[in-house]
């Protein structure tokens, strides 16, 4: 339940203000990342490791499914080596781990860490929060579902002082795990039975303490259709498991994975939530540009609430964010997916997806960069085009002048830096395929807008 985190440099130097850096191994397999930041100039990246191309490095070889922490002092310009989190959460040697969220209590500085553990018999899955009191050096992990979860799924977590919130799902069951005495213990509450398959996809606090998380819920098995899924915003009392649920907007079914082999709608419907510091809530979602047609291109769209947001009618739709027909992407047949969003200071917002504009042929399996815009009107209006956040990266296999093959896992995200006029940090995983693994390993970049 331990684990050590000790400062040395990163995998590759730091990034000029225009590149990333990589993290994880240089062999891979490095997957989801996470981010976030406090105020004193540290930052925490978190990455589900599987085993790499150990001719480059062999630690790459090595804690194959386990969820890994790497730490910056400086900002972003350095990064300790990665180590696990919790090997053996709860004294269980878990065959895999995966889908790891992090958050930071701003006035302590103790750091969070919330990731599935899996793959024992029957498909049993267990939630576990893994708390650290000394900046990342060492955790103790706590589990949180009170049941048989099995195939539970996308937990999300908030801290707010003692009160801790974990957001993730089970089929139609939509759980709330709320501790009010720092992690230690946890009480489980289903919140909400809805949809077919459910997905908690990010959340945030309000300036009461009250905590708001993203669902983005499957209407059928297969999260096919027209609509597809369905856009939910819910709020949980500070303190308490009180929860309320507002509808939002829908999805339609995305397209089919260019692979024969890709994870759960992979392409599907996604959203995330942001709010700024004057209380606005604001939802990214993705959608068909053509809302009549079943895996029409996907694009990324914004509503945002200002009050009453427990009701769909608090709720505005303000447009498209995405610009991925800017230049080449012929009928704008290119896909933008996997939104996050981050809010600011009041009406300011940071919002980052993937697209292939770049694909030569746009074919989905080339071409791929994560793009970023900032509004400081509510996504109104935006201060400039998309900008290219991703590189090519001379060391990594799946890199080129054009962008990567593939994205590698299903979400990618973006954090405000305290320590440095909370500008955007941002971490995602780019890849060969869906697949993986030694001779396709997939990498873990990180850029920093400070």
């Amino acid at each position: 339940m331990l684990a050590a985190v000790a400062p040395v440099r990163a995998a590759s130097a730091a990034p000029p203000p225009s590149g990333p850096v990589e993290l994880g191994y240089c062999g891979g397999d490095d997957w989801e990342p996470t981010v976030a930041a406090d105020g004193a100039g540290r930052i925490y990246v978190l990455i589900t490791h599987y085993r790499g191309d150990a001719t480059c490095d062999p630690a790459a070889g090595l804690n194959n499914s386990r969820i890994m922490i790497e730490v910056s002092s400086d900002g972003g310009s350095t990064f300790s080596a990665p180590r696990v989190v919790s090997d053996t959460p709860g004294g269980i040697a878990y065959p895999s781990q995966a889908d790891p969220a992090i958050a930071v209590d701003p006035a302590s500085g103790d750091v969070y860490v919330s990731f599935l553990a899996y793959d024992l018999s029957g498909g049993h899955t267990d939630v576990y929060v893994a708390k650290s009191t000394d900046l990342g050096a060492t955790f103790a992990a706590v589990k949180v579902n009170g049941h048989d979860c099995k195939n539970c799924d996308h937990p999300k977590t908030l801290v707010s002082g003692n009160d801790v919130y974990v957001a993730y799902s089970q089929a139609t069951n939509h759980f709330i795990s709320v501790s009010t005495d720092g992690g230690a213990t946890f009480t489980e509450t289903d919140v909400l039975r809805a949809g077919v398959v459910g997905f908690s996809e990010g959340g945030v606090l309000d300036s009461r303490g009250n905590a708001w998380f993203a669902w983005g819920d499957c209407e059928t098995s297969s999260c096919k259709g027209v609509p597809a899924a369905d856009y939910r915003v819910s709020e949980t009392l500070a303190g308490t498991s009180t929860t309320s649920f507002a509808d939002v907007a829908t999805g339609d079914q995305g397209p089919d994975c260019p692979f024969s082999s890709c994870g759960f709608s992979f392409f599907g419907p996604q959203d995330d939530i942001g709010i700024d510091t004057g209380g606005t809530l604001y939802l990214l979602w993705q959608q068909g540009q053509d809302p009549a047609k079943r895996g029409s291109p996907p694009i990324i769209n914004l509503s945002r609430c200002a009050a009453n947001c427990m009701s769909a009618a608090g709720w505005s739709f303000v447009g498209r964010v995405d610009d991925k027909n800017a230049s080449g992407c012929a009928a704008s047949a290119c896909y933008a997916l996997f939104p996050a969003i981050v809010g600011g200071s009041a009406g300011q917002v940071h919002v980052t997806w993937f697209d292939d504009r770049n694909g030569q042929p746009i074919d989905h399996t080339n071409g791929w960069n994560v793009w970023y815009r900032t509004s400081t009107n509510g996504g109104s209006t935006w201060t400039t085009a998309g900008q290219r956040m991703s590189a090519f990266m001379p060391a990594e296999s799946q890199s080129g002048s054009t962008g990567f093959l593939f994205p590698y896992g299903d979400y990618m995200r973006v954090a405000l830096d305290p320590g440095c006029g909370n500008k955007p940090v941002l971490v995602w995983g780019e890849g060969h395929d869906w697949v993986g693994g030694p001779s396709a390993p997939g990498h873990i970049n990180f850029r920093s807008l400070c």
